[in-house]
């Protein structure tokens, strides 16, 4: 109601308009109209209380009289014996508005206006914002030098560039969306971002990744652009930034930026604008289909409301600066198979005397044999290549490749003459309109004053010849009647086949998927509705749950996490440990990211599962990474991209065993159950040494994850020891599954053992919880790991020593492998449940700061060693993974989830870029406590999506067609259900009794993606009577009813 009735309210008061729109927080709606004018407050009373009641009398008055089901869009089965239902089934308002809206409707507008966004940050004409130093271990860099390197600054470096938004001399956290913003873009197909001032940073679709050329953290000029015609004849142009880097074009007063990965929106603010203007950016994301989630293209659609009394004409442009990359230059020969490491710069030809940038494009351009060029401003020098080279940052330079731009009645597209390197392909944008009288036309030009008059002077362009020219630029013009809604799309797309990998051409997957950026684009362009409503579908879950709003908008935004991952043409998914770290698919990494990975792109998973048995050692370890490399950059001894190596570690090749496990009992897919089958003797062999390394029944001296903290330097840590257990643990239940039952006896007795041992070694009696290590040293350094203390505390190798034989020390998270034993399904895998729920609430007691769970606690004073003295982004959602599987109170459990998680998103205002740690109690010269402070686009905190399945208590065994729930907070509620190509949700609804003597829940289990079959349904003791196997489809919903 407050969208609609009045959106300039919305405008003003965005905060209150957010909370009346949330059930159930009516009271907080009230306190925050508090703090607002009389007017405002009056209006929101009106929409409060007053019309709702209205619509509630009307309800109850029509309600025996209406038939509803001509909502419901998530059809009820008839399979289910389950008590009927009448036909007007209840359907969550949130569920019933989306799915309609998918599933009637062909309304763009509708739908895009329809979804919810959990965060916003304004940005003013009148802000200003600036780098600021912060001191760190090492951060992704914002401008990368050289190709074929990490985008980091090594080795620890002692600061790195933070964005900051300057208010009268003080530096202060920035807006939302300003730091970090939605990675648009197919999956694996390169990204980029459009930040809230309506500028464009890392560049990434041009093959740009660790092992090719670097990111572009900015193309200037690009931009989208607005015009608006009245009636009168008045008209208005602006392009929608709040700082166009051009001084010449005129942007906009204000813009509202919010983001719900695949998406971003931008909300136009500009009173001179005589129209209501909505920018939404999106690319594909469809759970469970890969190929169509990898479209290598990002539509903008422009929703454009007339609220005037009059006619408009309004017109939606896009301008890429295709000619010309700034703060860039090209002097890096792409490696060859034949080549070592490129010592010497290329030579060109060079021309002096060349005044601009422009005017050495136009150079390259009119010799025949010029691919790309470099100029730099000092010397004002133009040096032009027979060959394209990779780029590389260099401030006051500037380059480009060689390309002819070529238009048709609906595309502009550029054409690189590079076809066979990793440069080359093309590039198109593609304008759309649900509006049949919609007009599109499209402009090239080298001066982008000149392109931006042009269009500021009609809304449109005139018919351009096709040719070399630095900006391509596309826009749609649309007739608005009083009160009318119309939409323009633009949509960019590219393709750029020859992914290099160390000079390899390794290629790209989505070759085998589209011949041509024009396909791409006109692709997505012609799907866009079937594109938002995906989206929708894939929201909805989270957005409309009952979960915290922290939670659900965390969860959906650590999908960007997939900007890393790359897709070859031979079919193998691979990704980045992280940009900064360039590990490629290290096991333990891979596992604190798996579940949406696992359940969105299974068959991504399974290539990498793949690749990790054929790496497994003759001794049956499973190597770490499918190719090390993180300090301090990519090794070139080796330029294949599956090169395995790696540490012996404790959570490697327990995870693996682990991973099998997850694939086998989660995934419907018989193919894939047959894989975990075939995989088996790599599984057995993986859990012999885990056996062969647990010396007195626990894993001695290993590294693990938390590898900075030097816990392989003590004989037992708990970390090790209880992935030791969950490894014996889920490689006994495989061990059945193939009728091994005397290696299923042998890995029982292990875990039993390891039971014992684990509270013999580890357990303080005294302090009521378990050591993080015991106090006998193993007498080794592993490598590269007090090495990396040393970079960054020079001369403090004796003190190291010292520390490590400190006994009583605390770790938080040092039941990570309990966390995958819930979610699993496993139980408790100590002993004594007291123990761990003591342990527990003493990490909490010990551990605790103001931005989450310090590493490690008691081995070192405070501030004292610095990565210990951090908060690791895994501990606090794991903490509430704990604390609700032990029945402990769920407030306080998703609490301490929130104090880290939030903070990303609400304090620091970076929720896209979420790092590895965050500075605890640091002095000045060991980072800044509470920012980011080691490692960037980090999954660690990917961990808070087992929270989902703590907070449903669900249990699946599909083997057994077995789905059950036990839910840690009482009806009603909404919670998602996630399994392999599976997205839906559990509803619960508490009605008043049909009989005298109790009330009812009504449980609906709806699929948004995916299929089901089932034998068993099950929610805390209430079964759906299921006397033949139930077939669930996307789309669908099964509801039963038990007594209270």
């Amino acid at each position: 109601l407050c969208y609609r009735a009045s959106h300039d309210l919305c405008h003003t008061n965005f905060k209150c308009c957010r909370y009346i729109l949330r059930w159930g927080k009516m009271k907080t709606a009230v306190a925050q109209m508090k703090k607002t004018d009389h007017t405002t407050r009056s209006l929101s009373w009106l929409y409060l209380f007053v019309i709702p009641l209205v619509l509630l009398t009307v309800l109850l008055f029509y309600r025996h009289q209406w038939d509803c089901s001509s909502l419901v869009v998530a059809k009820p089965t008839n399979v289910s014996k389950a008590v009927p239902l009448n036909k007007g089934v209840l359907i969550p308002p949130r569920i019933m508005k989306v799915q309609k809206a998918g599933l009637r409707s062909t309304d763009l507008s509708a739908l895009l206006s329809s979804l919810t966004f959990d965060n916003y940050g304004t940005v003013q004409s009148t802000d200003s914002y600036v780098l600021g130093t912060i001191y760190v271990g090492y951060l992704e860099t914002q401008n990368v030098t050289t190709p074929y390197t990490s985008w980091a600054y090594y080795p620890f470096a002692p600061s790195a560039y933070y964005l900051y938004q300057d208010v009268a001399g003080i530096l202060v956290t920035p807006p939302t969306g300003m730091r970090s913003s939605v990675p648009l873009g197919g999956i694996s197909t390169g990204s980029f971002e459009l930040r809230a001032d309506g500028s464009f940073h890392e560049w990434t679709i041009f093959n740009q990744y660790p092992a090719g050329p670097p990111k572009f953290q900015t193309l200037d000029n690009t931009f989208m652009g607005l015009y608006v015609k009245r009636a009168s004849g008045s008209t208005a142009s602006y392009v929608l930034q709040t700082s166009p880097s051009d001084g010449r074009l005129p942007g906009v007063q204000s813009l509202m930026y919010q983001g719900a990965h695949p998406m971003s929106k931008l909300v136009v603010m500009d009173n001179r604008l005589p129209v209501t203007a909505t920018i939404y950016a999106y690319s594909r994301y469809k759970v469970g289909d890969m190929n169509t989630s990898a479209t290598p293209a990002v539509a903008f659609t422009a929703v454009l409301v007339n609220p005037l009394n009059e006619n408009i004409t309004a017109s939606f442009m896009f301008n890429f600066p295709h000619g010309i990359e700034p703060h860039t230059q090209r002097p890096y020969h792409q490696l060859t198979p034949k080549e070592e490491e490129e010592t010497t710069h290329p030579v060109g030809k060079v021309l002096k005397g060349v005044v601009d940038p422009v005017t050495c494009f136009e150079a390259c351009n009119g010799d025949p044999v010029c691919s790309c060029w470099t100029f730099n401003t000092a010397d004002q020098s133009c040096v032009i290549y027979p060959y394209v080279l990779l780029n590389g940052y260099q401030e006051g330079c500037y380059a480009g490749v060689k390309g002819s731009w070529h238009t048709n009645n609906q595309c502009t597209t550029v054409n690189r003459v590079a076809t066979s390197t990793s440069a080359g392909g093309n590039l198109s944008l593609c304008a759309f309109s649900s509006d049949t009288t919609a007009k599109f036309s499209f402009g090239l030009n080298n001066d982008v004053g000149s392109l931006w008059k042009e269009f500021a002077s009609s809304g449109s362009f005139g018919n351009p010849k096709n040719g070399y020219f630095v900006n391509g630029a596309a826009a749609g013009t649309v007739e608005l009647g009083p009160g009318e809604t119309k939409e323009v799309t633009i949509v960019l797309g590219w393709y750029f086949p020859n992914r290099d990998f160390l000079g390899l051409q390794e290629g790209n997957f989505y070759e085998h998927l589209f011949k041509s950026s024009v396909e791409a684009a006109e692709t997505l362009g012609s799907a866009r509705v079937e594109a938002v409503l995906d989206i929708a579908k894939l929201h909805q879950p989270f957005y409309e749950s009952t979960m915290p709003e922290y939670l659900q908008d965390i969860l959906i935004n650590s999908l960007s996490h997939v900007r890393s991952a790359f897709w070859l043409r031979d079919g193998r998914w691979r990704q980045w440990e992280s940009f900064d770290c360039v590990d490629i698919d290290s096991v333990h990494n891979d596992g604190q990211r798996d579940i949406p990975y696992l359940m969105h792109f299974t068959n991504g998973v399974v290539s990498k599962v793949k690749a990790w048995a054929k790496s497994q050692l003759h001794n049956g370890m499973i190597q770490e990474a499918l190719r090390p490399g993180c300090f301090p950059g990519i090794p070139l001894t080796s330029k294949t991209v599956d090169a395995p190596g790696g540490r012996a570690m404790g959570d490697v090749t327990s995870i693996f065993i682990t991973y099998l496990l997850e694939l086998y009992t989660w995934s419907s897919d018989n193919s894939t159950r047959d894989l975990i089958k075939e995989l088996w003797p790599i599984a057995k062999l993986a859990a012999q040494w885990q056996m062969d390394v647990s010396i007195d029944n626990l894993p001695t001296c290993l590294v693990c994850t938390y590898d900075i903290l030097d816990l392989d330097q003590y004989k037992f840590a708990t970390f090790n020891s209880v992935f030791h257990l969950l490894a014996m643990k889920a490689a006994e239940l495989l061990a059945y599954t193939v009728g091994d039952n005397g290696f299923a006896a042998t890995c029982h007795e292990a875990f039993v053992k390891g039971q014992v041992a684990l509270d013999q070694y580890l357990w303080n009696e005294t302090a009521q919880y378990y050591n993080a290590y015991t106090s006998e040293y193993c007498g080794q350094v592993s490598v590269g790991h007090t090495k990396s203390r040393k970079w960054f505390v020079e001369g403090q190798m004796e003190k190291v020593s010292t520390e490590l034989n400190t006994p009583g020390a605390i770790m938080s998270d040092s039941f990570y492998a309990q966390v995958l034993a819930y979610s699993l399904g496993l139980g408790t895998l100590v002993q004594n449940e007291t123990r761990l729920r003591l342990h527990v609430k003493a990490e909490l007691m010990y551990n605790d700061s103001p931005w989450g769970l310090l590493a490690l606690t008691k081995r070192d004073t405070i501030p004292g060693n610095p990565f210990e003295n951090s908060v690791w982004m895994m501990a606090n959602p794991d903490w509430a993974v704990l604390a609700l599987n032990l029945q402990e109170d769920p407030v306080l459990a998703l609490s301490v989830a929130q104090k880290a998680l939030d903070y990303w998103r609400s304090v620091v205002n970076d929720q896209w870029n979420v790092a590895g740690l965050i500075g605890g109690f640091h002095t000045s010269d060991q980072g800044g406590s509470g920012l980011p402070y080691i490692t960037s686009h980090y999954g660690f905190y990917m961990t808070a999506w087992h929270i989902v399945f703590a907070l449903s208590g669900q249990t699946a065994n599909m083997t057994e067609g077995s789905l059950t729930f036990a839910p840690k907070v009482p009806p009603p509620f909404m919670l998602p259900v996630m399994l392999p190509g599976v997205w839906g949700y559990l509803w619960a609804q508490v009605f008043a009794s049909k009989h005298p003597e109790a009330g009812y829940v009504q449980y609906t289990l709806g699929l948004n993606f995916g299929s089901l079959t089932l034998k068993q349904l099950n929610i805390s003791g209430c079964a759906d009577p299921i006397d033949e196997p139930l077939t669930l489809k996307a789309d669908h919903m099964v509801t039963w009813e038990c007594d209270l």
